[in-house]
Formats: structure tokens, C-alpha cells, sequence
């Protein structure tokens, strides 16, 4: 790119092939984000080049429906999306419930038997919106949360 890109401007990293948003810089040094959000990339000035509106939208359109994919059009190193799995990836476990974290401190032992969190709780409807995740305990089984 001849010029220096300004904070916002839509520019194609020719090394990864990547279209991405400027947020910034860091030493030499531009960093990129990804149209639908996401985690940020360096990328080399020189490797930059403007796009056209139709390839930003276009870029912007191929990030969605890639999300779309997964039941969920969220970023995709979000706390939703990291609860959905993608095809040929390991799930992460839940996180535990409030009550089972909690019963972790001295003197709320007894909280752990409180937890009622048996299953994953999805938004009504919906393409797999997760609204609260089952507890994430390796000592829980499902007759033990109530």
C-alpha cells in the first residue's frame, strides 16, 4: 500500500489473504481485526492493499455466513461460539456453575449439592444460542445435580 492506512480504513493483508479493519499500530507493525470482529493480526504495511466497497462487503458477508454456520452470528472467539462445537474440534468443558465455583471457598462446601445446572440451556427457538451451559464439574453426574 503506497499510503499509510488510517485507523477504520478496510484494507487485504496479501500475505494471509485476509480482509481485515485497522484498529491500530504496533511498532512496524499494523494491526488488523477481522470485518465480523474477532481476534486481531499483525501484518506488514507493505503487504496491504485497499479494497474495493464490494470486496469489504463481500469479506463481510462470507465472515457471517461462516458463523451462521455454527447456529450462532457472534464473533468467533466469543463465549458463545466457544460453547458450540465446530466440526472437527474438541469441545472445551462448561464452565462450573455459580454455585459449584462458589462452594470452592472454605465455609460453602455445602453449595455444591445446590447445583441444579444438568443440561445446556438454549435460547427458545433459536439456531443453538446457548443461554447457560451445563456445569462443567468432573465430579457431577446427573444424579448428583438436582
Amino acid at each position: 500500500m503506497t499510503d499509510t492506512p488510517q485507523v477504520g480504513d478496510i484494507v487485504k493483508d496479501t500475505a494471509t489473504n485476509r480482509v481485515g479493519k485497522v484498529m491500530g499500530f504496533m511498532g512496524p507493525y499494523v494491526q488488523l481485526r477481522p470485518l465480523g470482529g474477532g481476534t486481531e493480526w499483525d501484518a506488514r504495511p507493505e503487504r496491504l492493499v485497499p479494497t474495493s466497497p464490494a470486496e469489504a462487503l463481500s469479506a463481510g458477508v462470507a465472515e457471517a455466513n461462516s458463523r451462521s454456520r455454527y447456529g450462532v452470528s457472534v464473533a468467533a472467539d466469543s463465549v458463545l461460539a466457544k460453547a458450540i462445537k465446530k466440526p472437527g474440534t474438541a469441545k472445551e468443558a462448561p464452565p462450573p456453575s455459580a454455585e459449584c465455583t462458589l462452594a470452592e471457598r472454605p465455609g460453602y462446601e455445602d453449595l455444591h449439592s445446590e447445583c441444579r445446572q444438568t443440561q445446556d440451556v438454549f435460547l427458545p427457538r433459536s439456531a443453538g444460542i446457548l443461554l447457560t451451559p451445563r456445569c462443567g464439574r468432573d465430579c457431577h453426574t446427573i444424579t448428583d445435580c438436582r
